[in-house]
């Protein structure tokens, strides 16, 4: 995914607040990549067996709960196509499948997709709220909740996987509520495709549109797109991220306060020093993990010590002092805590170049307060983040 073609999108879309389409934003390859990454997810999802949050299958245009638990028991397999699965589970009916949330149950996904937005983060920055995924699948027709808008502050990306193409339908806000009155919602969505602007998405197109334009989409064989969302967020919600932030700024001074005078509080609990360091490991929280805010999967570390690691782009390790003698580590959204070294320092600022790390060369041994062990233990915690690679 080209930064031509980002700019591109940019350009077109008044940087995501009008929409537009870009063709060939993905390759055959890069399609196929996210279509079996997406199938893994969905495994995942699965296996985890939790509340069916972010899960909607759609039989006969209708919401249907009823698929919920089969589909928790028979999910797709190893080395099945999503199209395979859904002949054995739907046996030819129309289907519509919607699933939120991708970053919570597949790293690679999310190392996939932070790599091909990287442009797109250059020119924006990092939304508050982080970044998300969720995918549409089936052979559905249109939309089955009819025309509609996202949810505020969530401007969309869609990439289309194909393998049929989809026609993407999208309204002026004051023509549809002309059309229909104010509708939240519209089911009868062929009643006013005349009043709409048409995009026929062939596979490995994107769309882009602002998050108060009604659309509706028009799938009528089997196909799967993938939805980006650069999720700005309302001021309450970004509060409440700072918020949860600013509880861990300093948590150790937590003592009980005197008699003051409400005058006073502000300045006594050290508001505005605290909540800037908030919003400091926030962002660093979110450049960490290329933009998404929910953290890595963790994984055993399983480094071996004649081993050579490098840093996967577009992630970092971002570091923030804590104390005097010590500091804070972001990777992939997770927390380190580090004693202040200059070696130690100095091996961060090495990883973050990109530059190969060799094992072998740290003189690695198995006492206790050395550098080298040290430096292992530390590459250790990183490793099971995910946000090395072996090469």
């Amino acid at each position: 995914m080209s930064s031509e073609k980002w700019n591109t999108l940019l350009s077109n879309t008044n940087r995501l607040t009008t929409p537009a389409m870009q063709k060939e934003i993905l390759s055959t390859e890069e399609c196929e990549l996210f279509l079996d990454l997406i199938a893994k997810s969905t495994q995942q999802f699965t296996k985890e067996k939790k509340p069916y949050n972010g899960l909607k299958v759609f039989t006969k245009g209708v919401q249907d709960v009823s698929q919920n638990e089969p589909f928790i028991e028979n999910p797709p397999q190893d080395n099945e196509s999503l199209k395979e699965w859904s002949m054995r589970s739907f046996k030819g009916e129309p289907f519509g499948f919607i699933m939120n949330f991708l970053e919570n149950y597949n790293n690679t996904i999310v190392e996939e997709m932070a790599k091909k937005v990287a442009p797109l983060i250059a020119e924006l920055g990092y939304p508050f709220a982080g970044l998300s995924m969720l995918y549409f699948m089936g052979d559905y027709g249109y939309t089955p909740f009819g025309v509609h808008r996202g949810s505020a502050g969530e401007d969309g990306v869609l990439f289309h996987l194909g393998p049929a193409t989809k026609t993407f339908y999208i309204w002026e806000t004051e023509e549809y509520n002309r059309l229909t009155n104010h509708a939240t919602s519209y089911k009868n969505a062929e009643e006013i495709l005349h009043a709409a602007t048409a995009y026929i998405l062939e596979p490995g197109d994107a769309i882009s549109f602002p998050d108060d334009m009604y659309h509706v989409a028009n799938t009528e064989e089997f196909s799967v797109s993938l939805v980006l969302d650069y999720r700005r967020a309302s001021q309450g919600k970004v509060k409440e991220l700072i918020i949860n932030e600013l509880l861990q700024v300093n948590p150790e001074n937590d003592t009980l306060l005197n008699h003051i005078p409400p005058s006073e509080l502000l300045q006594t609990l050290n508001f505005q020093n605290e909540s800037e360091q908030a919003v400091k490991r926030l962002m660093s929280r979110l450049k960490s993990n290329g933009g998404f805010m929910k953290p890595s999967i963790l994984s055993y570390s399983n480094l071996d010590l004649q081993g050579t690691y490098q840093l996967k782009k577009p992630f970092s390790l971002e570091l923030l002092p804590l104390k005097e003698q010590q500091s804070t580590v972001f990777a992939r959204g997770h927390e380190i805590i580090i004693e202040n070294s200059k070696e130690l320092l100095d091996f961060i600022n090495l990883i973050n170049t990109g530059a190969p790390i060799n094992l072998a060369t740290l003189n690695i041994g198995l006492q206790p307060e050395t550098l080298g062990f040290d430096l292992f233990q530390f590459l250790m915690k990183v490793d099971e983040t995910e946000i090395l690679r072996r090469i």
